[in-house]
Parts: C-alpha cells; structure tokens; sequence
C-alpha cells in the first residue's frame, strides 16, 4: 500500500483575497516595493497607540497571575495527539472560554488514519475532533489558530508545570499551550474594553498539528480561503518571528519476511530487521545538507525473539525540504527504495514492503503579503518595547498550510520559549503579557483594515 498526498506545489505568486479592500492593495504594493530591495523586515512604521489601545495593554499588565494560573492547569492536563482525554479536555476548557468572549463553537470531526503495521503494533491514529469557534462581524476576517495536542504521551516522566523566577517549565509550556494562553488573553482584553463584538474572527484549534495535521488539513485549508489574514500562536522563540519554513513529510514503512530458527534453520528465514537495515542506509543518503534537503529515521521497531529471524519490521521517517520539486522528488526516490530488495536475492519473492507516505506540509515561502503582515508586526512590538527579531525555520506550523492556499499567515506569535519537543522545554513567564498586548494590538488593528 503506497499513499502520495496529492498536495500540488504552491508558488510565490501574489494571491488577494475577495475582500481584500482597494487601500489594502496600496499597503501591499509598497510593501512589495520595499521588499524588492533586501527580503528582509523593515522599519516599517505604524501610528502609535491610541487611547483604546493603551487601555487594552493596561488591563493586560493585571493578567499575568491569571494567565499563569490558567498556564498551569492546561498544562499540568496530558495532551499527546493520542491522548482523546486529555485533547478532549482541552478542547471543552477553550470551549467554554470563547463561547463566553460571543463566540459560536462547531465541532469539526477527527478521524482514523490508517498506517500498515507489523502484527501486535497497531501504528493507526485516532485523532480527536477539533474546534471552530467563530464570530461575524464587520472589517477584515481574521483566522486565529492552535493546536491542542502535545508530543508528551500520558507516560512521559515530563508531566507538570513548574516556575523558577521568570522561567517556567512543562510539556508544551511553549509548543503551544503559552500560546494557547496568549490568544485567549488578546482576546480576553478585546472584549474586556468592548471592541470584540464588532469584529469577524474564526478560532481553529486542532488536535492533531503535532501529527502532521492529518485530520485537520481539510478544514484548515478550507477556513483559510474564507478569510484575510491567518495568525498562528506557535511560540516565538528568542523573541523572533518567523519568515520562512520548509516543506515536511513523512512515511512509515513495514518489511515483511521470513520467520525461521536462527540456529537450526537459519538459511531459511529472510530477516525483515536486515532488510530494514539496507533500506534505512538508502534512505539516510538522500540527506543533501547543500539543497537542504534532510531525511531522517527517527523510529525503527521489529522481530519476535533473539533466535528467530525477524519476520517484520517497521520505520518511521521525518523529511524536510526547501522547495516543493525536491519533497516530490525525495518521495520517488523512497518509493524505489521501498520496492527494491537488498539483502537477499530479488527473485525470491519472500521480502516485501508496504508503505504509507505523505507531504504533509508545503514549504512557506514568503509573499509580498505575508511580509507585510510580519512588517506590521514588528512595528507594533516596538509601539510597545519588544523588539523582535526575523528568521526561517526548518519546522513546520499550520501557518504554512493556509498561507499555501493563498492566506497570509504570520505563525510565531505566540510565547517566548526554548527546547520544545523535550524534557528541558521552557518559557518566558514575562512574555505571557507582551505577546497578549502585541497581539490584541495586532488583532484590533488588522480588523480594522
């Protein structure tokens, strides 16, 4: 079985919404002006807060011990994508949260992706369902977006929220239950002084980004032609924002073979794990760190004893590329790997490989739009005394995904943190606060556009 997303590339063409507004236009073109001279942010200026504004930032500077607090308990929560229970938990506290802000809540359904697997390892993923909160109103449409889950699975010794001065540590404190936090007090503080209600904005939070986005790709992409701008609450590092990322995919293969006594029948058997073996050297060497393009077999498994030869066994593998041509190429050139035999003569016809492959996530390439969205950004933060740097990224976020069907997207808004995806993952408890103000400044002023 061999599963090719169909995902088309997508290029750096300039792609306005319906609603996008004449003088937003005039914004786009100098920002293409100005971008056509060095690619990276510039001093872009923007008014200074006004008297609404400044109060959303005041009442912001009250809320650090409330967002801590709510911090903690998200955190202290078990949401690994496989985790229903705990994801489902989540879900219903957001919920609650934005349907008390005048949001209406949808939920949208998760699925069962179905992977091959050895015998006894079952590799499906039963991904929970998601959430669209939503609310009409006038300006531009904005589209807010999170995910739920974390990589921590319910018996990681990773578990609980903990505090020293202005660091803070636990499972997803950064990646991206601070950002989770975040949105909601932006949120929060637009209400708190009365200028939500008039504001159209959609709230995606999904349950699977940290698997790929496999359930929830559908109703991302479908959210993100609806609207105008897409802002997602990934963590922002050291203090930066993130221009570029590339694409991602990944492939899951299963090589059956030949059970046999390793002692008394040893040429009979044809070992799966040897197999396997071959394969993830093939593999490994399409690693090209001049083009970018990275591979890597992050998880193997397989056999049934010491003295038996292996009869299956089964890889998991990670890609990332920098342009759309070269994750399509990689994935050929897994597919012939997949379908050659190495270690034991062709014709024997006693090894075989399923597979399972997907690009999961195009390559964000940057647009005249998204840089101006990401200009904007910045110079709110210096309104209020954050300066923010500007890099690329080999990860990927949801952001590249709505911002390849044509929605600029600006996915790093969310809390200051390091060392996500392990044990020594952490925040910036102060960045709690700064990221809510720039982004209710942010949410205020794009709406208005």
């Amino acid at each position: 079985m061999s599963l090719l997303s169909s995902n088309s590339p997508h290029s750096t063409f300039l792609k306005i919404p319906k609603t996008m507004k004449l003088h937003r236009a005039s914004l786009l073109f100098l920002s293409t002006f100005l971008f056509s001279f060095s690619g990276h942010a510039q001093n872009t200026v923007e008014p200074s807060l006004n008297a609404e504004e400044r109060e959303l930032t005041s009442w912001l500077d009250s809320q650090e011990d409330n967002m801590l607090e709510m911090l903690e308990r998200i955190t202290n929560i078990n949401s690994g994508s496989l985790n229903k229970q705990g994801v489902n938990e989540l879900a219903s506290i957001f919920s609650d949260e934005l349907r008390q802000l005048g949001f209406a809540i949808s939920t949208l359904p998760g699925e069962v992706i179905e992977m091959p697997s050895c015998p006894g390892s079952d590799y499906n993923v039963d991904v929970a369902d998601h959430v669209l909160a939503s609310k009409s109103g006038s300006g531009s449409k904005l589209l807010m977006m999170g995910h739920l889950d974390t990589v921590f699975p319910p018996d990681s010794p990773f578990q609980e929220f903990s505090r020293e001065g202005d660091t803070m540590y636990g499972p997803g404190v950064s990646d991206m239950k601070g950002g989770l936090v975040v949105m909601l007090y932006a949120l929060k503080a637009l209400n708190e002084n009365g200028s939500l209600q008039d504001k159209s904005i959609s709230v995606l939070l999904n349950s699977d980004e940290e698997m790929g986005s496999l359930s929830s790709r559908k109703y991302l992409e479908e959210q993100a032609v609806l609207h105008d701008w897409g802002l997602v609450y990934e963590s922002s590092g050291n203090n930066r924002l993130t221009r570029e990322r590339k694409g991602l995919g990944q492939a899951r293969f299963v090589v059956h073979g030949k059970a046999s006594h390793a002692g008394g029948a040893h040429e009979q058997g044809r070992s799966a794990i040897k197999e396997l073996a071959y394969k993830i050297v093939q593999i490994e060497n399409i690693t090209d760190y001049e083009t970018g393009v990275t591979v890597n077999v992050g998880v193997v498994s397989g056999g049934e004893a010491r003295n038996t030869i292996a009869p299956c066994a089964e890889a998991l593998i990670d890609l990332r590329y920098p342009e759309a041509q070269q994750g399509v190429d990689a994935v050929a050139q897994f597919e012939e790997i997949f379908g050659n035999v190495y270690s034991y003569p062709v014709d024997s016809g006693e090894l075989t490989t399923e597979s399972w492959t997907n690009l999961h996530r195009p390559a964000k390439i940057a647009t005249p739009e998204s840089d101006y969205l990401l200009n904007k950004t910045i110079a709110i933060g210096r309104l209020l005394g954050q300066e923010l740097g500007v890099g690329d990224s080999g990860g990927g976020t949801d952001g590249s995904l709505t911002q390849a069907v044509g929605l600029p997207t600006l996915d790093s808004l969310g809390s200051a943190g390091t060392g996500a995806h392990s044990n020594r993952e952490q925040g910036r408890v102060s960045s709690l606060v700064e990221r809510a103000k720039l982004n209710a400044v942010l949410i205020r002023r794009l709406a208005a556009e």
